[in-house]
């Protein structure tokens, strides 16, 4: 069982398409994809948090989207991610978790807090935000770390993978590891 971690997947948004320029021609292009990237990275059994904005529409596209991903989901909200409609997927089992602002995971003696909107913690030790909402663009602070697809961050941390692939959590803590060691230097 792996960990994965995305942001701002925007299923059924058409006018991210263009937005962000994603490399699709279209929304039906974009969803499959997206599902088909997710598919091939993400297994089962496998854990993804999603750090909100996943889909766009009313519950048929969110039970469309969902049925055909892999994976335990566990969702932190986004401004774009309807309460009603969250509820009825994690009602449906669709979801496995649901957070409202965010969650903090520890790993390897990192402090993940995970949010939609990035988080000013400041810079501490250990302490970093991932975080999505923003899209192409960066906070400009090392411990802000945008993991939405769209992102540059991710970009570079699948690397030749397709474009929405999931980052696996492990790889992310040991570049987490790194910065980390950058900022401070190794202290331990």
């Amino acid at each position: 069982m792996a960990d994965f971690i995305t942001a701002d997947t925007h299923f059924c948004h058409g006018n991210i398409i263009d937005f962000e320029a994603r490399p699709f021609s279209g929304v039906d292009e974009m969803n499959e994809g997206l599902i088909a990237a997710w598919n091939k990275a993400v297994g089962k059994t496998d854990t993804v948090y999603h750090l909100g904005d996943f889909c766009f529409g009313g519950r048929d596209k969110w039970f469309e989207i969902l049925d055909r991903l892999k994976g335990n989901i566990v969702l932190i909200k986004g401004n774009h991610d309807k309460t009603k409609i969250v509820n009825r997927m994690m009602a449906e089992g669709l979801l496995t978790e649901v957070h409202s602002i965010g969650d903090i995971l520890k790993r390897d003696g990192m402090f993940l807090n995970l949010t939609h909107y990035p988080l000013y913690i400041g810079q501490r030790h250990r302490q970093f935000n991932l975080h999505g909402h923003i899209h192409g663009n960066t906070v400009g602070t090392s411990y802000n770390l945008n993991v939405g697809v769209d992102s540059v961050f991710a970009q570079a941390m699948i690397g030749n993978k397709p474009f929405g692939t999931p980052i696996e959590l492990n790889a992310l803590v040991e570049e987490i590891k790194r910065i980390e060691n950058e900022r401070f230097g190794d202290n331990e």
